[in-house]
């Protein structure tokens, strides 16, 4: 009798089991988000200045003249993680150049953050050089080490319109933006007021942007949350919409 017992309790769990199982069999997965339709003009290859090879998608809405802009990707992620994005620009009637940072991607070398800023004045470069590039109307637009990234590319460079930077720091792994937020050019700062570092670091941003620069066209989206980086294209559908006029009201 004694001998029967384990039996009967392994029957007993099996059954007590078996509903949990076939419900989770039946259990329909949540669809994958479908990727936008939109596909590069061109895929760009460029060698950077130490000889990495780079690689980045060029979008481009028509033959005329048109501003354009470069987005730079946040760590662990790829250009692709700005695909959502690319549309609305393209449909908006910017040209949109977006790479892969040197270490992510199909772009060579290891990760070297330093190497990172000279990479997107080089493809800043780039983008001037293509006929219908308004060189007036170039902006940087890049999500928490993009951001810094790209603050710092527009303020280096000879002739940018402007910086977005989403969820941005003073300094993202040795990437400092002192410099480029006292040069007096146009940013525009995205970020929610609940994630640590930007809700700490932008308000220094504006005490030091009015103590060391003697003009500044630096303005700022806040949202509630605690949302970083690309997340915030996700949980604000009005962003967008916000940056593109942002950019607009910077155009001569």
């Amino acid at each position: 009798m004694n001998k029967q017992k384990p039996r009967l309790l392994i029957l007993i769990l099996c059954l007590w089991l078996m509903p949990a199982s076939v419900m989770a069999q039946e259990t329909t997965p949540e669809p994958e988000p479908e990727l936008p339709a939109i596909v590069p003009t061109l895929t760009v290859e460029i060698e950077a200045t130490d000889g990495v090879r780079l690689i980045g998608d060029y979008y481009m809405p028509h033959d005329g003249d048109a501003p354009a802009i470069l987005l730079l990707h946040e760590l662990y992620t790829t250009r692709d993680s700005w695909l959502w994005q690319i549309e609305p620009l393209v449909a908006s009637g910017f040209r949109v150049l977006v790479v892969d940072l040197r270490g992510y991607g199909d772009s060579n070398g290891a990760i070297n953050w330093r190497r990172a800023g000279t990479d997107a004045l080089t493809w800043l470069e780039w983008l001037y050089a293509q006929p219908g590039t308004r060189l007036d109307a170039v902006f940087t637009m890049g999500s928490s080490m993009g951001a810094n990234l790209a603050l710092n590319a527009c303020a280096n460079a000879s002739n940018c319109a402007g910086a977005v930077a989403l969820s941005p720091g003073l300094n993202y792994f040795g990437v400092r933006t002192h410099d480029a937020l006292t040069t007096g050019g146009a940013m525009l700062l995205v970020y929610a007021d609940r994630d640590s570092i930007p809700r700490r670091d932008v308000p220094r941003m504006w005490a030091l942007v009015s103590e060391e620069s003697h003009e500044t066209s630096m303005h700022e989206i806040v949202y509630a949350g605690r949302e970083h980086g690309r997340l915030l294209f996700e949980a604000h559908d009005d962003l967008l919409p916000q940056i593109v006029g942002w950019m607009a009201s910077q155009l001569p």
